[in-house]
């Protein structure tokens, strides 16, 4: 049998070819090792056991395929903490910590706050942690997500009351305001179809991804619906397009003039929330 650095060395050659990152290969390897990279560089020269070799050959041919590597793990690290994910749900970035961030700063302590399109669950389950007092809910339109997200709240040991439904619907219907609403809603339009990576295509799920009305048809349906649901002075905040800030904050001004919208850019120097606090029309 290969040593373990060898096994490594043949996958990242021939990730080469396929054009799949050094960085997904070595993530892959290491994960399914258990292993930092510290362990590597101690044991390198070891050699790898069948069972560590087969398994790691699998995940490599759904990683060569295209296949993102957070699913064939079944989890992505989100805030330092790990949540499960499958094609059924969007893979958490980075950029959405940010996001997270920025809303949770601006929460009142026992407030009810809910995240419209959870997806994996990885913003409730994080808001929840980062504030304890808070009460959380959150929905979603697929049952799929939701069971995605429910089990991580419960390997999180965490309280969040989870609802099936279109945005804002489900609090309507059984007549639920909340303090706070954070979303991270499809936002990407048809016509930026063409720079999206095949892995993303392939593998993520659309439901997720892509709005009509150039990106805004989900932000334009929940902002018709927030006068049903939210208290006065509530925090609303949205992960938004790159190059959505101008058009978010005319939708918004559209709906309700006398709102105060910030625009905040990322660590990237990327449009990457929307947020205001609610007021009534005086």
């Amino acid at each position: 049998m290969a040593s373990y650095s060898d096994v490594l060395q043949q996958a990242q050659s021939k990730a080469e070819i396929y054009g799949v990152e050094h960085a997904s290969v070595e993530w892959l390897f290491f994960e399914l090792l258990g292993w930092r990279r510290h362990d590597f560089i101690m044991k390198k020269d070891a050699t790898m056991s069948e069972h560590e070799v087969t398994q790691f050959e699998q995940g490599m041919k759904r990683l060569l395929q295209g296949e993102p590597v957070q699913y064939i793990l079944g989890y992505q690290y989100f805030y330092g903490e790990q949540f499960k994910v499958n094609p059924s749900c969007l893979i958490p970035r980075p950029e959405t910590e940010e996001v997270m961030l920025h809303f949770v700063k601006q929460l009142s302590p026992h407030a009810r706050v809910v995240d419209i399109g959870t997806g994996s669950g990885n913003l409730p389950i994080m808001i929840k942690q980062l504030v304890p007092s808070t009460e959380v809910l959150a929905t979603d339109l697929s049952s799929e997500a939701l069971q995605v997200a429910r089990d991580s709240a419960q390997m999180h040991e965490v309280d969040i009351e989870f609802l099936e439904g279109n945005t804002l619907e489900p609090l309507i219907e059984r007549g639920i305001k909340v303090d706070g609403l954070i979303s991270n809603p499809p936002y990407i339009s048809e016509d930026e179809l063409e720079v999206m990576s095949e892995s993303v295509k392939r593998y993520e799920p659309q439901l997720a991804l892509f709005a009509e009305e150039q990106g805004l048809a989900v932000y334009h349906k929940i902002l018709n619906e927030l006068p049903q649901v939210l208290n006065s002075e509530a925090v609303v905040t949205f992960e938004i397009g790159y190059q959505q800030g101008e058009r978010i904050t005319q939708l918004i001004h559209a709906l309700y003039p006398w709102l105060n919208v910030d625009v905040v850019q990322d660590i990237n120097g990327n449009e990457r929330i929307a947020s205001f606090v609610w007021t009534s029309e005086s």
